[in-house]
Formats: structure tokens, C-alpha cells, sequence
């Protein structure tokens, strides 16, 4: 008698949408508020940084074909602009870059698996009522693309201002023509991509660590 009321359980987690389960990843989300700042603030650091330096790249790299002679004479006299090494610099830029994005993946993987380790009794009690191991590995990757979706267009927005303000310091209004719309959606664009499959890759290890997870052992651990 007590075998219906769990596959009837069974049945309503293993039929759940994906709308359905994106609503309960956002309220993990609401609940965990402190713990998705700190993926949500990894996140904003690293794309803050990466849209910046596209951003001041794409300054650079069109200063000689799109600036005035008078502005390129004036840098280069200011010491602002060092053709010969323009390229050299750019190289160390772009590892620095790469250093950066690294270290967040690094700081969200153990963000993430902090989260699986904080709910293990959820987790747990989730697969008890019927959850499947692939409920909990939505869950877990709906949870933090959204997390990630909100650092990336924070940290984006950031770098892009400080890229711009930079440029009208250095350049003057000329900084309109040197980056173009076209120029900077493909920067956005790339960054939007960057961020979110950074989030997601980072989330995966941990994800599929909580859906492989037996309810017994969750249920016991000591958190």
C-alpha cells in the first residue's frame, strides 16, 4: 500500500519539465543567496577583465588604419603608443587573460562542490521521493547558468565601461570610430559565450558528483 504514493513520487519528478525544474533551481538559487555571490562575483571579475582587454585591444589594433596622424604622432611622442611593441604586449595580454579565466574555473568548480557538500541531505532526500540522476544534474547545471548568465552580463557591462573610458581618455572622441558597433557586439558576443560555458564547465564535475550520489550515503553524511 505504501508503494503507490512513491511511484506516483517517481512519476511527477521523472516528468517534471524543464521549466518546472528551472523554477526550483531559482529558488536553490534565492536560498543560497551568500554561496551564488561567490560564483556570481568570480564570474564578473574574470569577463570584467576579458572585455576590457578585447575592448582596449580593439583600440590598439585599429589606432594606425582609423585614427587621426595627429592623434598616433601625439601617443606615440606621449610614450601612450610603442608600435614596435604593440605585439609583444598584446601576447602577454592575452596570457594574462587566459590566467584569469583559469583561476575563476578554479574558484567556481570549488564554489560548486562546496554546494553539492552543503546538500547532501537535499539531495538525498530528492532521490528518496523518485529524483533521477539526470533531475539532479539539470538542476545543479540550470543553477548555475543562471549564476553564471547574471556574472557574465554584470562583468561584461563593467569591462566594456572601463574599456570606453579609457579610450576617451586616451583618444578623445576619436575612441567612436576606432571600435565600431559591429567590432564591440562580436566582443560581447564572445564574452557572453566565454562566461556562460566557463560557469557551466565548472558546474559539471560538481553536478554529476551530486547525481551520482546514493540517497543512503546523502542521508547519513554529516554536513
Amino acid at each position: 500500500m505504501n508503494r503507490e504514493p512513491a511511484a506516483v513520487a517517481m512519476v511527477e519528478v521523472e516528468g517534471l519539465p524543464l521549466a518546472k525544474i528551472a523554477q526550483i533551481a531559482l529558488k536553490g538559487i534565492r536560498i543560497r543567496i551568500w554561496r551564488s555571490l561567490l560564483v556570481v562575483s568570480c564570474i564578473v571579475l574574470a569577463m570584467a577583465f576579458l572585455s576590457y582587454i578585447l575592448g582596449a585591444d580593439g583600440f590598439q589594433r585599429h589606432l594606425a588604419e582609423r585614427g587621426s596622424p595627429g592623434l598616433v604622432e601625439r601617443l606615440v611622442r606621449s610614450g601612450a603608443l610603442d608600435l614596435e611593441d604593440a605585439a609583444n604586449q598584446r601576447i602577454q595580454t592575452y596570457w594574462m587573460v587566459a590566467l584569469a579565466v583559469l583561476i575563476s574555473f578554479v574558484g567556481i568548480v570549488n564554489a560548486m562542490l562546496m554546494s553539492v557538500t552543503e546538500r547532501f541531505r537535499e539531495i538525498g532526500t530528492m532521490k528518496c521521493l523518485g529524483a533521477l540522476d539526470s533531475f539532479v544534474l539539470k538542476l545543479f547545471l540550470i543553477e548555475s547558468a543562471v549564476v553564471g548568465s547574471i556574472g557574465t552580463a554584470i562583468g561584461i557591462a563593467l569591462g566594456v565601461l572601463l574599456a570606453y573610458a579609457e579610450g576617451l581618455s586616451l583618444y578623445g572622441t576619436e575612441a567612436w570610430r576606432l571600435l565600431r558597433p559591429g567590432e564591440l557586439l562580436a566582443i560581447v558576443a564572445a564574452c557572453v559565450v566565454a562566461g556562460i560555458a566557463i560557469t557551466v564547465l565548472g558546474a559539471v564535475y560538481p553536478a554529476h558528483k551530486a547525481a551520482q550520489m546514493k540517497p543512503v550515503v546523502a542521508l547519513r553524511a554529516e554536513v
